[in-house]
């Protein structure tokens, strides 16, 4: 929930302000609050019937391979071919990153991804320049983790070329069919890019490209439906700027034979525990248990008569220092959310064997300080006989100290199913505390309905993905449909199955199978591009365009999570108050005041919410209070995105910190939350610090309703 202005709720004086309205009509949700201030003003306010909430950092709304942190002190951040090389160290949590995404959602939240795009009517160019069109831009350090593009039902040979430049060099400059046939060779070969014959209807590049400084990526033209999902770091301490050069073979060989291995390092000193089971009907079995400091590393079971019945009414449950984290069906939790199917994932795995019997197979590292405990229930009402079942678990103290410290979390999977709500997105997750979100199994059963492009539409499958984390209004993800979530498109080529590494579409039903009309199994692994969040996550999906349809859903969501937050909010700087301001310190020369009365983009995009912005070129600073034990300080500015590419130099007492760069724009929905990630190098110790902010001399306005300040704890 969003959560109104401490203070002087509207952040309005009487005093001369420009009025601007942004097109969408007001008025259609609620009535309009506006506290605390003159009568005058409080009859503007009334006569827009608006309400304004404006969101805070909500803590509500080959060998021996140990899995020590690769860069100690560096929130045990995985980066560029590392985070496959060193799954081991998934379950480590990053203080100092966050996952973006830009993509071609139609701007006005509706279903016209193409016309309107970033730019409305461009077709989606953030703005023109290298190949072309840009379509994401970034300053400072980062990592670029997963491109996808479609058109055409999947042929993308009118988009031409791709150019993606890092640090200022051109890594790739090639034409885009040809990068994704794997023309170019490794590693830009199958399946760290895929076309869409291998991913159906889609295309993508998932090579990790770190870079130190600077990221641009763009398409020579005709551009349609696109995302780019990419980390941002508060530092380039322990990144170096991806070069192709290195073929990455180790990694492709071991995506290539994803599904029948473990993808982690070997470890020498893993303990199998083998024994065949059978489980009486509508009951509990603990198939393998473990105590001490350690991780289970895989888990696999055999189904003699395996069936869909079976696959949904069997359960998986783990249990970890004391508190049950997976309550998951089990078909679902392999992949194969509809029942038997066929699944290689590079995690998870469920593959038919001779003679009939199915085998699952899964190796998510799940790290436990004391105890754990793995058990199959049965709720259904025939017996289960015969469940061979394979825990390895490996034995390492390390797990202990990390989980207690919150630099590790418990590995979670969030299983939940029934029919959807119109009107409201489906969560995967909606967490408290901190963790990352790593992917997610999904099951829909839907019906088919007459669109205005097709007589028989899976229209559910145009519903998008919106995650917010740490209170933050705006969506940091914003996806352009179901299957280009799971990174295919046009309704995955009519329903084609595939099931890749990282993504997949493993199972497709039409009047058959026990599915009624249409239904679908999907997946996606977020590894390299795993959602990090201090306080909060909700990563919700639409079903159909605006939740119009009501299908059933069922998901498992896998993430790592801890329970406490680790951040704490410390100040907030409202710049078109001046009872804010001064306090604050808060200078900007010549900076004008404009109410502004627009939407958020997103699930709540209907809810107009009014404000005072203040814009400038000129050099902006304020003081803020900070915890003096932080590890850093996440500054987040309300801003209006009429106008994209606002950039300022940030510096912090001083000392310069980086560019903060906010390349998205949306004239219809106007208002934006974004993030920047002050390193703690700059604010270790202080209780308070100065911020200037230098508007660059290519950025349009620099604008600002306020700016909320949260210290990272841990």
């Amino acid at each position: 929930m969003l959560k109104p202005h401490s203070g002087s709720e509207c952040l309005i004086r009487a005093r001369r302000v420009k009025l601007v309205s942004a097109t969408n009509p007001v008025g259609r949700t609620g009535k309009l609050t506006c506290v605390a201030m003159p009568v005058a003003v409080r009859a503007l306010c009334a006569m827009f019937a608006a309400s304004l909430w404006l969101g805070n950092f909500g803590v509500a709304a080959g060998g021996t391979a140990h899995a020590e942190p690769l860069n100690a002190g560096l929130g045990e951040r995985a980066v560029g071919w590392d985070v496959y090389r060193r799954l081991d160290r998934l379950p480590f949590l990053e203080a100092d990153a966050q996952t973006l995404q830009v993509s071609s959602f139609d701007r006005s939240g509706g279903d016209f991804d193409i016309s309107t795009g970033n730019r409305n009517g461009s077709g989606g160019c953030l703005a023109s320049g290298g190949a072309g069109c840009v379509i994401a831009e970034d300053r400072g350090a980062g990592e670029v983790d997963s491109i996808w593009l479609t058109r055409d039902g999947g042929n993308v040979r009118a988009i031409g070329k791709i150019r993606v430049e890092l640090d200022g060099r051109t890594v790739i400059d090639a034409p885009l069919q040809s990068l994704v046939n794997g023309a170019l060779g490794a590693p830009f070969v199958w399946p760290l890019v895929a076309n869409a014959a291998q991913s159906p209807g889609g295309v993508y590049i998932k090579v990790p490209m770190p870079y130190r400084q600077s990221m641009r990526i763009s398409v020579a033209s005709n551009l349609e439906y696109y995302h780019v999902d990419y980390r941002k770091f508060a530092t380039a301490d322990g990144v170096t700027t991806f070069t192709p050069s290195d073929p990455a073979l180790d990694v492709l060989a071991t995506l290539r034979v994803a599904g029948t291995a473990d993808p982690k390092p070997p470890e020498p000193t893993a303990v199998h525990k083998n024994r065949v089971v059978d489980i009486p009907a509508g009951s509990a079995l603990t198939i393998a248990d473990a105590t001490g400091g350690g991780s289970i590393s895989a888990l696999r079971l055999q189904l003699r008569e395996p069936g869909d019945e079976l696959l949904s009414g069997l359960r998986l449950q783990i249990e970890f220092d004391g508190r049950t984290m997976v309550d998951s069906p089990l078909g679902e939790f392999f992949g194969a959310g509809l029942g038997t199917a066929t699944v290689r994932s590079l995690m998870f795995a469920t593959i038919r064997q001779p003679g009939g019997s199915l085998s699952l197979s899964e190796w998510w590292p799940m790290p436990f300080a004391r105890t754990a405990r793995i058990t199959l229930v049965n709720t259904t009402d025939v017996p289960v006989a015969a469940i061979d079942c394979d825990v390895v678990t490996v034995p390492d103290p390390q797990w202990a100290a990390a989980l207690a410290s919150g630099r590790a979390g418990y590995f979670t999977a969030r299983s939940h199913s029934g029919p959807t709500t119109f009107g409201q997105d489906w969560l995967f997750a909606d967490e408290h505390g901190h963790g990352k979100f790593v992917g997610v199994s999904h099951a829909i059963r839907g019906q088919r309905i007459r669109t205005s492009f097709s007589d028989d539409a899976p229209y559910f499958l145009e519903g998008a993905e919106r995650v917010y984390t740490d209170g933050s209004a705006s969506p940091q993800w914003y996806g352009t449909g179901t299957e280009d979530l799971y990174e295919g498109g046009w309704y995955f080529k009519n329903g084609t199955r595939f099931s890749d590494p990282l993504t997949g579409q493993p199972d497709q039903r039409a009047a058959s199978g026990g599915c009624a009309d249409y239904c679908v199994a999907v997946y996606r692994l977020m590894l390299a591009e795993a959602i990090d969040y201090h306080s909060t996550i909700r990563f919700g999906i639409e079903h159909g365009k605006r939740n119009m349809v009501q299908p059933d859903y069922g998901s498992t969501a896998f993430l790592y999570t801890q329970p406490n937050d680790t951040i704490a909010p410390t100040d907030d700087v409202n710049a078109g108050d001046p009872d804010s301001r001064a306090p604050h310190g808060y200078t900007d020369t010549d900076a004008g005041d404009q109410m502004l009365i627009s939407q958020y983009e997103g699930s709540d995009d209907l809810r107009p919410i009014v404000g005072v912005v203040r814009s400038t070129h000129d050099p902006i600073t304020f003081h803020v209070q900070i915890g003096p034990d932080n590890h850093g300080v996440l500054l987040r500015r309300t801003s209006d995105q009429a106008t994209g590419y606002q950039s300022a130099d940030v510096a912090v007492d001083g000392i310069p910190a980086g560019n903060w760069l906010q390349p998205r724009s949306n004239n219809i929905h106007r208002w934006l939350d974004d993030t920047y990630l002050v390193p703690a190098a700059l604010t270790a110790g202080k209780a308070q610090i100065a911020i200037t902010l230098t508007v660059t001399p290519d950025s349009p306005p620099w604008t600002a309703s306020r700016y909320h300040v949260a210290s990272l704890t841990d």
